[in-house]
């Protein structure tokens, strides 16, 4: 087999193929337990010699040996379980476990994501030389050494190739620095993540809308308002100055929800330029909707255009807090659009829409009152996140303190730990263990408030049975990729910060 593990505890293993949250899974250093052993690696320096340069140790990033095979067969060398969980272009994510290795008495058995990238370079499988190669490697580097507890953890790589068994003619002057380049039939990069999440963000709010009597969606609509708080966390940790990156592709279908109910954002990590068949540098139909003024336009950005793509995914979870599907939103904004809704062709209606979601929240009397009166709060900070000025934003890391507020309302879900741990340490690398966080809670006698105890009710994150469809969004499907290169982190004072790159973003 392919695969090996670090020896670990035995009394940790029954345990491991059970779901933890994030928090836990970083505190523990889980990923360190999974590492490629050296069967069937490829050993030829031309395919090892970038992953070196690249910063990727090998035991965690493995390029296999073709071994003359003519075809691939994804998720292997990982075992799938269930249906894939997202098919986006030529990306396909499944639900896996790690090759099983009798021989070793403690194999990873933790459930993970493996999202798998056939990969092409101008219509053509890139070879070990390639430059987009190279700079998808650097991407790995960077991704892997993000740690966050709203932000899907890398765990390992691979590559693999196969071969065409005929002889491939070249052209006179056709310039290849390896002759492999040549018999190249296909090429793969596989990316196992932690968590293998239960359904992404769009699912969880339609599911709230639609199957309003399900207790599950009770529970969904409840940790719904905890994510204002969490996704403004993970932003601002993609935004410090010791990790700087711009996601460019926050939507709700790249916002999965994990076993527990918490947010994890992904696709940070790769650009589409890996993707098979695509090479377009301009915005692509299925993430203009999210995408910020200035990519539509071209013009200079900073990192508070992740602000606005972020306002128009929480305008969509306001929307459905207050009763209505998320695409009500599209719905009220869209007028007499043609065709291609886009958030950032309908700011001149946004002020009447966000009207009319303050009209809903002053209309709701029921037991949802205190929440749509959160929610109603929340409206003014949506506004300027979308600005169509992008130095009026606010900055990522200013966001949570403006949504803390919603931890209050919620019946059951209580504060995030980890973010609140995250906002008074105030850096990405401070997550020392703390205290367990409590709430008051009032104790019995009138639910009305009068006359109850207070009470200290530790908060306890239980795993939750939601289900639905994760999909897990191709880099073919980003406006302009993700975008790993730093970049100056300023405050703008009036003057626009150029969209250059600055080196690879890595901690």
């Amino acid at each position: 087999m392919s695969f090996d593990s670090h020896e670990t505890h035995e009394s940790s293993q029954p345990t491991q193929s059970q779901p933890i949250t994030l928090g836990e899974y970083l505190e523990n250093h889980d990923d360190e337990n999974f590492y490629w052993n050296d069967v069937d690696r490829e050993v030829d320096e031309a395919w090892v010699g970038p992953v070196e340069r690249a910063g990727l140790h090998p035991r965690k990033h493995k390029v296999f040996h073709h071994k003359n095979k003519e075809y691939l067969r994804p998720p292997l060398p990982f075992i799938q379980h269930g249906e894939r969980l997202g098919e986006s272009g030529s990306t396909l994510v499944y639900r896996v476990t790690s090759p099983v290795n009798e021989g070793h008495p403690h194999p990873y058995r933790r459930t993970l994501a493996l999202k798998v990238i056939i990969c092409n370079d101008n219509s053509r499988p890139p070879g070990p030389d390639s430059s987009v190669r190279m700079k998808a490697l650097e991407e790995v580097r960077t991704m892997a050494s993000i740690k966050h507890h709203h932000l899907v953890k890398y765990v390992a790589s691979f590559e693999d190739y196969c071969i065409s068994t005929h002889e491939v003619k070249r052209r006179q002057k056709a310039r290849a620095v390896f002759k492999v380049n040549q018999q190249i039939k296909r090429h793969i990069l596989g990316i196992a993540m932690y968590p293998a999440a239960q359904c992404n963000l769009r699912t969880l709010m339609e599911n709230i809308i639609e199957q309003p009597d399900d207790p599950s969606s009770h529970e969904s609509w409840d940790f719904l308002h905890t994510y204002f708080g969490c996704l403004a966390q993970a932003v601002a940790c993609l935004h410090r100055t010791n990790v700087q990156i711009r996601h460019k592709d926050i939507k709700p279908e790249n916002v999965v929800v994990d076993d527990f109910l918490l947010p994890v954002l992904t696709d940070f990590g790769l650009s589409k330029h890996f993707e098979a068949g695509q090479h377009s540098s301009g915005p692509t139909a299925k993430t203009l909707k999210y995408a910020d003024p200035e990519a539509i336009h071209e013009t200079r950005r900073d990192e508070r255009s992740d602000v606005f793509s972020l306002g128009c995914v929480y305008l969509e979870m306001a929307t459905t807090l207050l009763g209505k599907k998320p695409s009500f939103a599209e719905q009220e904004l869209m007028g007499e659009m043609p065709s291609g809704f886009k958030y950032s062709e309908c700011l001149d209606r946004l002020d009447g829409y966000l009207l009319t979601l303050s009209r809903i929240a002053d209309s709701i009397t029921d037991g949802r009152r205190e929440s749509a009166q959160a929610v109603k709060q929340i409206l003014p900070h949506i506004r300027r996140m979308m600005d169509e000025d992008h130095r009026k934003r606010p900055f990522a890391k200013d966001l949570y303190p403006l949504f803390r507020h919603l931890y209050d309302v919620t019946t059951f879900a209580g504060p995030c730990v980890e973010c609140e741990n995250e906002r008074m340490a105030s850096t990405c690398s401070s997550r020392a263990r703390s205290p367990v966080l409590t709430r008051p809670t009032i104790g019995s006698g009138s639910s009305g408030g009068g006359g109850g105890a207070i009470a200290n009710t530790p908060i306890v994150r239980r795993a939750s049975t939601l289900t639905g469809m994760v999909v897990h969004s191709s880099p073919i499907d980003m406006m302009d990729g993700i975008d790993t290169t730093s970049y100056e982190h300023k405050k703008c004072n009036g003057n626009d910060n150029r969209d250059d790159d600055m080196g690879n973003g890595i901690c």
